[in-house]
């Protein structure tokens, strides 16, 4: 469920590394131009197998494709959080000697939400805020860090907002987690498309009643609810970021947005390429198409997911029922519409978004009154939809047969890669990025392709049942053809 990528049907692409949608009319792939670039690779879209990236010219052994790929978001599992430093995923076998800072312990928040250190003891508990609006200040957000560096780094771009988010999450931690039991003599409910619509729009219903919602914020997470809640609330904070962006008015159109104009205007059939070692785009210091209309373009697995575990559909709609009733209720003026008009592609807005202005903003319980405006059903469930099949496990480095798997994070870029059973690009982790290289020389025009798992020494039934069960698909792959055929 949280390994690799997969992209096998086409869905909306973002503009920077697009290729016009081919159609069974369109001349075939390998008649398509190519043009002289250092860009190493290009996307192209099948008809029938969707997104695929291509060579654009000959590649050496060691190619680094894509350079360093963030993740839009992630989550550490709970059992490991307090053993790996949530910046740069350091692990050391279970020791915690190297984590010498927790949340923003021993930081001087200065105006403008910016971080600096100070001489303050990081052992030195602050007080935080539950959801209920209480303090505590025995409630951490979960959060470790080597050091002062690490712990700026991950708050100058996550925002010190989310500090005090992930505190409210925890706070709504079962001190001891337990799943409601099923009844044996209940059979689970068949899950189909129209199932699963009628349990978010039955939240929907109740969501439109304030007095609903606000005892949603008495609801408690098992364990896997709230490290399903942290990954959706990054997702959404990062998404709440981007549309704060995209309404300033002394913005610099963003290298997706230059690249959409320039396509606009060019032959509609010129491949356009993926930039390697892309740069940060804007002042958000976010990697190119490491943005939500990249990530929310991802295929969607929710229905493989709940039909192979039906018990997981109460879980997301919890989830959402507390993020909701937690940070999602505002009230008071309505910000300038000009927010709302200037999202980034696919972000829907909240019913009845009212939004307050700055001089309120400081009573909103998050204290960013803006992520209310994303807090909606339908970027909630893009965001768990998106999980299965496209999020790249966190394994320990480096990594070995007996390796933990820390937890899993979602990279938009690199999750455009296809599975090959025998694979001719690997990946490797540095801190949280990922680099993707070639494994063998790569000829031009040739798919490039990486392994989903560790399939590539099973036998074909082996491959076949691991790739259906985790990524939902029978491999039809060059290999598992010559396989099936000898």
């Amino acid at each position: 469920m949280t390994c690799n990528p997969i992209s096998r049907v086409p869905s909306p692409l973002p503009s920077f590394l697009s290729t016009s949608v081919q159609t069974p009319s369109v001349p075939a792939a390998a008649s398509l131009p190519h043009t002289a670039s250092s860009h190493p690779i290009h996307l192209r879209t099948d008809p029938y197998c969707g997104r695929k990236y291509h060579a654009s010219r000959a590649l050496p052994e060691n190619t680094d494709l894509l350079g360093a790929c963030t993740p839009y978001s992630y989550t550490i599992w709970k059992r490991f959080r307090n053993e790996v430093c949530a910046e740069c995923w350091r692990y050391d076998r279970g020791r915690r000697a190297f984590l010498t800072r927790r949340d923003d312990e021993g930081l001087e928040i200065t105006s403008g939400s910016s971080v600096s250190a100070n001489n303050a003891s990081p052992g030195d508990a602050r007080a935080s805020t539950t959801a209920n609006g209480k303090a505590t200040s025995r409630t951490g957000a979960g959060l470790w860090f080597c050091d002062v560096r690490c712990q700026e780094t991950w708050i100058d771009r996550e925002g010190i907002e989310a500090v005090g988010l992930l505190r409210q999450l925890e706070a709504a931690r079962q001190r001891k987690s337990k799943v409601a039991p099923t009844r044996a003599d209940a059979p689970e409910k068949e899950i189909t498309q129209e199932v699963a619509d009628g349990a978010w729009e039955g939240v929907r219903e109740l969501e439109s009643s304030p007095k609903e919602v606000r005892r949603w914020r008495d609801l408690r997470l098992d364990d896997y609810e709230t490290d399903m809640a942290r990954y959706v609330l990054l997702a959404l904070l990062r998404c709440c970021r981007e549309r704060k962006d995209c309404a300033r008015p002394d913005r610099l159109p963003s290298a997706r947005e230059k690249a959409q104009t320039d396509q606009d205007e060019s032959d509609p059939d010129v491949i356009i390429e993926v930039p390697s070692n892309a740069q940060s785009d804007a002042e958000g210091g976010d990697e190119q198409g490491s943005d939500w209309q990249t990530f929310s373009s991802l295929q969607t697995n929710e229905l493989s997911l709940l039909q192979a575990c039906p018990e997981i559909l109460e879980h997301q709609t919890r989830i959402y029922r507390l993020i909701k009733g937690c940070f999602g209720n505002n009230t008071g003026r309505s910000r300038s519409k000009g927010m709302a008009a200037s999202s980034p592609p696919g972000i829907e807005s909240s019913a009845g978004e009212r939004v307050k202005d700055a001089k309120t903003s400081e009573s909103h319980p998050c204290g960013l009154p803006e992520l209310a405006s994303v807090i909606s059903i339908g970027n909630v469930r893009t965001v768990l939809g998106v999980d299965p099949g496209n999020a790249f496990g966190i394994w320990e480095v480096p990594l070995m047969e007996e390796s933990e798997c820390l937890g899993f994070a979602v990279y938009p870029i690199a999750s455009l890669f296809n599975h090959h059973c025998s694979p001719n690009v690997r990946k490797e982790r540095e801190g949280r990025s990922l680099r993707f290289l070639t494994t063998r020389s790569v000829s031009e025009g040739e798919e490039v392709c990486i392994s989903y798992g560790h399939v590539e020494g099973m036998s074909l039934g082996e491959r076949q049942a691991e790739l259906l069960e985790g990524w939902y698909f029978g491999c039809r792959c060059g290999r598992c053809m010559a396989e099936e055929s000898g």
